[in-house]
């Protein structure tokens, strides 16, 4: 029995793996005081389990793409779900700290070998409308799963130790791994394949890199998910010292504003069913993105920041981040259906670390109690990224 590329059984599968990198993230965020306890660690080597694991995770994807355009997606992706599947209980049964962070980094590349995949396999299968409305239904699931998962770890410590955790992770990677090797016929033509000489991945990337559609969308993309990373890495310091908000009452705040990317990704979803032009849905998109990160500026500047002032505007910010994202994410690997792991494995790399400098901008720039570091980051992210696609990339958009 194999998957019906049509059916909803296939669909529930990209989903899941595309889910699985931001699970193996947050859910493992309520068990870190606990591995502190366990292993007598300080605060920073605990933390590191999550910057670890998106270190793997991020830059995976360089070499996975090319593995992906040469042995075909399958191969790939099976390999991967077994590296993350079997860290698993190597993370539950680690006895230190240190071999913690050696299974999550080894984990965190598994997962970016999953997660560059579903992009690829819609641009093997699929065309025009379709395409975008199976990218658009994975992109709204990818903006559930950080927002449920902290829920599930808690859930989990609610009746098992932290371990359990990722003995629930490697559970979920075997079931993705078993529906894989047993219904996922591979997506990628023969004809497809492509070599995997150094002179040739070169030229692959430097094919993507100089396409403008690809390059372009992937650094819109990114810009304004640093925008986002700068309030997600700086907003513990803003609420809980700036403000004075429990971590409790900062854990509803966060979901709230996380909430944005599930509101944009669905109502993109319901604008890709009722065919709405993405040029149309871009340009509300980037100009809203734009005028809610000027407003935290300009309520940094004024010194009217507040607690439900940022979240609300933040909570707009990242709604139009739900919509940016799969409309970008189709446009810049559409054009290359040859090299599509590789515009793939560009498009979350670039993700991944345009998100990271956001993140580290925002964070050394904070002063206590103010918003305003969070709102020049974003506001320059948003400000760049929709004049690229203004004067750049919107003309070479199909209507």
């Amino acid at each position: 029995m194999t998957f019906n590329i049509h059916g909803r059984a296939f669909l529930a599968f990209l989903a899941a793996m595309t889910a699985l990198p931001p699970l193996a993230i947050d859910m493992a965020l309520p068990s870190l005081a606990l591995v502190q306890a366990e292993f007598g660690s300080s605060e920073s080597e605990t933390a590191a389990a999550i910057a670890i694991f998106l270190a793997g995770f991020s830059t995976a994807p360089l070499a996975v793409g090319p593995l992906a355009d040469r042995f075909g997606r399958k191969p790939v992706m099976l390999a991967g779900l077994a590296v993350f599947t079997l860290c698993g209980p190597g993370c539950a049964l680690a006895p230190s700290i240190g071999a913690l962070l050696a299974f999550r980094l080894v984990q965190g590349v598994g997962a970016g070998a999953v997660g560059v995949l579903p992009r690829a396999i819609v641009r093997d299968l699929f065309e025009g409308h379709e395409s975008r409305l199976l990218i658009t239904t994975v992109a709204l699931v990818q903006a559930v799963a950080p927002v449920i998962a902290p829920s599930i770890g808690a859930a989990v410590l609610f009746v098992a130790p932290w371990q359990a955790i990722y003995a629930a992770l490697a559970a979920i990677g075997a079931v993705l791994l078993a529906a894989g090797a047993g219904m996922f016929e591979e997506s990628q033509a023969q004809a497809m394949r492509q070599s995997l000489s150094p002179g040739k991945i070169l030229a692959s990337y430097r094919r993507a890199l100089t396409n403008p559609l690809c390059a372009g969308f992937s650094l819109v993309n990114g810009l304004v998910f640093a925008g986002m990373f700068a309030y997600i890495n700086t907003s513990p310091l803003l609420f809980i010292q700036g403000y004075g908000v429990s971590k409790a009452a900062f854990a509803g705040l966060f979901a709230f504003t996380a909430f944005g990317s599930m509101i944009g990704t669905g109502v993109n979803s319901l604008l890709v069913r009722r065919h709405a032009r993405p040029k149309a849905v871009l340009d509300t998109a980037l100009t809203a993105a734009a005028v809610c990160a000027l407003a935290l500026l300009a309520v940094s500047l004024a010194g009217l920041g507040s607690t439900f002032v940022v979240a609300g505007i933040v909570l707009v910010y990242i709604t139009t981040f739900g919509l940016v994202f799969p409309n970008a994410a189709h446009e810049a690997v559409q054009p290359l259906p040859d090299i599509a792991g590789v515009a793939s494995a560009i498009l979350l790399s670039g993700q991944m670390l345009l998100g990271s400098a956001g993140g580290a901008l925002g964070a050394s720039l904070y002063r206590v109690g103010s918003p305003l570091a969070i709102g020049e980051v974003m506001s320059v992210a948003a400000l760049a990224a929709a004049a690229l696609y203004a004067f750049w990339l919107r003309p070479s958009i199909d209507e």
